[in-house]
């Protein structure tokens, strides 16, 4: 990445982010990507609150709250929740609608948080970011021993939606494995969902982005959006469990 992408992907992340959650409600909600992804995260949770392993949560870019919400309502036994993110106002939208969460402004690649978890969740997260290795080594600081952290991110092609999102490149698994090792974590699981619906998916919305955006990004959903949303979803339970030709890895980490 030049010095140049790098200076401009840090200031989308310091000015942009604060207007865009503002209008990501219905699309956090709906969008098949983001429940197939929050599926996923409440599977693992499921598994760690069966062990008596699950009491207390930090959502890491946890955005305008929607996950901490329904995850608070699935797993009401979870003593302590807490989120992290770079957009100030919406932290401070969030503290009004969820005032027993701990809700911290900060900055993961810069801003240390002096607390620690048993699970951190950082759910694509790490492909808006220029230092991931730093990011990795605070994901890490705020896990108790034994405690589990659950990465997702997008794989391959960076789209023209995902840079309106911010995004700057996408990682590897090999990258992955490597930020995970370089911080003494073990990897639990690691796979790359979405072969071949949502690939395809992906290439679709694209063929055209800015109706995509226009018409699934916005402030509000309409009974057409919710119906071809929720069909997508379910299309894509037909998708590999995992495949090299994948566009979305989910990772589970472990501090021994």
């Amino acid at each position: 990445m030049t010095t140049e992408h790098a200076e401009s992907a840090a200031q989308y992340n310091a000015s942009t982010y604060d207007a865009l959650w503002s209008e990501l409600t219905p699309f956090v909600r709906y969008n098949p990507g983001v429940r197939h992804r929050r599926r996923w995260l409440f599977q693992q949770m499921d598994a760690q609150s069966a062990r008596g392993a699950l009491r207390s949560v930090v959502d890491v870019g946890c955005g305008n709250g929607e996950l901490l919400r329904l995850a608070r309502e699935r797993f009401p036994r979870v003593e302590r929740w807490a989120g992290l993110d770079v957009s100030s106002e919406t932290i401070l939208r969030n503290a009004r609608h969820m005032p027993d969460v701990r809700f911290i402004a900060a900055d993961l690649q810069r801003d240390s948080v002096d607390d620690t978890f048993d699970l951190v969740l950082c759910t694509e997260v790490i492909e808006h970011l220029d230092d991931r290795r730093a990011a990795f080594k605070r994901l890490a600081a705020m896990l108790r021993p034994g405690g589990t952290l659950l990465v997702t991110c997008p794989a391959g092609r960076v789209y023209a939606t995902e840079r309106y999102f911010g995004h700057t490149t996408h990682p590897t698994e090999r990258e992955l494995r490597s930020l995970a090792a370089g911080e003494g974590l073990a990897v639990r699981s690691l796979t790359n969902w979405g072969f071949p619906l949502y690939r395809a998916l992906k290439w679709a919305t694209n063929v055209s982005p800015e109706w995509s955006l226009r018409n699934f990004a916005g402030s509000s959903y309409g009974g057409a959006q919710v119906a071809i949303s929720h069909s997508l979803y379910l299309a894509n339970f037909a998708n590999a469990p995992s495949s090299p030709w994948g566009c979305q890895f989910f990772a589970a980490f472990t501090r021994a």
